[in-house]
């Protein structure tokens, strides 16, 4: 067996880094490509939902992230870069998309967490018979107004809140991946949350 082979062989394996993955993918083995569509699809749907509003959208916007990367895989030099890279073409495309859409439907959060556990139920945890169903209204209708708040932001401040609440991402790297300063992004968080605590004023007090 050549050193090639079992590089591609190596980093077919769902264990295998991205990296390594990424490299295999680069030299014709597909099912390297697959093991990274399987591992980050999820993040990716869940980032373009988030910022887009529309499950379907989100997914095709997903799936051309993942055919462009596919496509320009000789031009993404670190493989650990992968996730950032996809990350940065669901940015763009809904940007463009933006454009063209001044209202966006959203979902609720307690429906994303629903998709993110493979649940329909999203109102009680597995085994949890003790939430009080008054309980449950006002914590759905907290989180639809939340929804509904962030879904008001202007584009570049809700890029911002979804990055760094929801997808955990750093400062450092929201700079990166959006091609802005460190210090616009921390701007943009800053008013994006200011906007956010009016919106929510009355939640905050209650």
């Amino acid at each position: 067996m050549s050193m090639q082979m079992a590089a591609a062989e190596v980093g077919s394996e769902p264990s295998a880094s991205d990296a390594e993955l990424v490299a295999s993918a680069r030299g014709g083995d597909e099912h390297a490509f697959d093991v990274l569509f399987r591992r980050h699809y999820a993040r990716v749907v869940n980032l373009a939902l988030r910022l887009h509003g529309n499950h379907d959208d989100a997914e095709d916007i997903a799936q051309l992230a993942f055919v462009r990367a596919h496509a320009s895989l000789n031009r993404i030099r670190d493989g650990q870069a992968l996730l950032a890279w996809l990350y940065r073409t669901v940015v763009n495309e809904v940007r463009d998309r933006a454009k063209a859409r001044k209202r966006k439907p959203w979902l609720s959060f307690g429906d994303l967490r629903a998709r993110a556990d493979g649940s329909e139920d999203d109102t009680a945890e597995p085994g949890d018979v003790s939430l009080d169903p008054a309980r449950l209204v006002m914590q759905r209708s907290m989180e639809d107004a939340l929804t509904a708040a962030i879904a008001a932001l202007p584009l570049e401040f809700r890029e911002a809140v979804v990055m760094h609440h929801l997808e955990q991402m750093d400062v450092a790297e929201m700079a990166k991946l959006l091609g802005v300063p460190a210090g616009t992004v921390k701007s943009r968080l800053s008013r994006g949350r200011a906007r956010l605590r009016e919106a929510l004023a009355q939640w905050i007090e209650a």
